[in-house]
């Protein structure tokens, strides 16, 4: 049976920051802080090994296949595009 997580009121859980956290971290389990009606979780975070998947032939492989890409391109003209679509900003995709 799953445990049901612990609420809490806002004005308790600013009442008692330290508290609060350290038994997040101490349980390993999150607390629900609930204020003006709207509920937020909060849980310690669980760092993910970034090297768990790496394989170093493949990067080997990915270099050597785009090596010599932007061989006979107009570099200046590259650096021109790039900054106009900078420019443009992310409002174009909505």
């Amino acid at each position: 049976m799953a445990q049901q997580l612990q609420h809490i009121e806002f004005e308790d859980f600013a009442d008692n920051l330290d508290r609060v956290f350290d038994q997040v971290r101490e349980r390993n389990q999150p607390i629900l802080v609930e204020r003006n009606g709207q509920t937020y979780r909060l849980e310690k975070e669980t760092p993910q090994d970034i090297w768990k998947d790496y394989d170093p032939r493949r990067v080997q492989k990915a270099i050597a296949a785009t090596s010599g890409m932007f061989k006979g391109m107009d570099i200046d003209a590259l650096i021109a595009d790039l900054e106009a679509q900078r420019e443009q900003g992310p409002d174009r995709f909505q």
